[in-house]
């Protein structure tokens, strides 16, 4: 099928944007890596990191890549399924957690104001949890349908780069269950690790309630996702049709990337995996997504703070490409 029949639903939006979003030339991104290493004289200056850089500067269709105007987004909201992982408020709980991360201490801010880089924290509902997947579907499609429209407001902010992050209550649960659907596999594969045990038991149930309906990772995404991973869909999106490059972040984000990957797996050319976190299954998932981390420091967390290492690290050698330039 070459192009989506609008039979008047929502997604119908969203898979014509994934039909008619922009192709890259791979040539091209070849000659700015093989720029990279002649300028070094052969001596590989900056390494492996002249692949993000070239998928960068490819994506923006420059010869240097351009990081002047960075965004570290970080995406929030609440998953109803955040009440079997032993919350007595998951709405308050959600609502300190985002505080923390606009208010508090939190890393992500530091590295954020380091860079140079804006800063922004999306709020989806947090008032309002999708539903608990043990019980039933988490969003309608015209919730998530909006969602993905609200995520694609990230490109407003005129960024160059863009890191997506998330801090969803229970996220990282609907994202083990999106990739069980996806992918297949045993919930302690993908919900596993240190006290994981409630999460593990989530998982299992909300994969039996919805045994033998998941027949799209559209559906997988409503059925399981919640507001904020549905938000960094459009995100995704937005920034591939205006040719801005993403760096992925942690666990979640990169499993939004997965429901796209399912979809096409070029939908998803534009991203690079910023690190590999500290949660177990982020590796496997990265893996079948075909991404190669740019850093590996055991960051266990997923509101960009990875991600904006990342990205120092990235604009440093962008730094030492120009000098070799001049």
């Amino acid at each position: 099928m070459t192009e989506t029949e609008n039979t008047g639903k929502p997604f119908d939006d969203i898979r014509a944007l994934i039909e008619t979003m922009p192709q890259l030339d791979a040539e091209k991104t070849q000659n700015i890596c093989d720029e990279a290493i002649s300028l070094g004289r052969g001596l590989r200056p900056i390494g492996r990191l002249k692949a993000p850089l070239a998928l960068i500067s490819a994506w923006q269709d420059l010869r240097s890549p351009q990081l002047a105007r960075p965004l570290i987004a970080v995406f929030a909201g609440t998953h109803g399924v955040a009440a079997q992982l032993g919350y007595e408020d998951i709405i308050s709980a959600s609502n300190a957690r985002v505080a923390s991360l606009t208010e508090g201490q939190a890393a992500v801010r530091g590295i954020a104001g380091e860079l140079g880089s804006a800063y922004k924290v999306y709020e989806f509902g947090l008032d309002y949890p999708s539903e608990d997947f043990t019980q039933g579907e988490s969003l309608s499609e015209r919730e998530c349908a909006a969602a993905i429209a609200f995520g694609m407001e990230v490109v407003a902010e005129g960024a160059d780069v863009i890191v997506l992050g998330a801090a969803g209550l229970g996220a990282a649960t609907a994202a083990a269950a999106i990739n069980i659907a996806l992918y297949g596999g045993a919930a302690n594969y993908w919900a596993g690790g240190e006290g994981a045990e409630d999460r593990i038991k989530a998982v299992e149930k909300g994969i039996e309630v919805h045994r033998g309906q998941i027949s799209d990772p559209l559906d997988v995404l409503r059925i399981f996702g919640g507001r904020e991973i549905a938000g960094l869909i459009g995100a995704i999106l937005a920034a591939r049709h205006q040719h801005i490059p993403v760096l992925l972040d942690g666990y979640v984000s990169c499993t939004a990337a997965a429901i796209l990957h399912s979809i096409d797996p070029a939908t998803i050319d534009h991203c690079i995996a910023s690190h590999i976190s500290a949660e177990p299954a982020h590796d496997a998932l990265l893996s079948r997504l075909g991404l190669t981390p740019v850093v590996d420091l055991g960051v266990n967390i997923g509101d960009g703070t990875g991600g904006g290492l990342a990205l120092a690290i990235l604009k440093a050698a962008s730094a030492g490409l120009m000098s070799l330039k001049v």
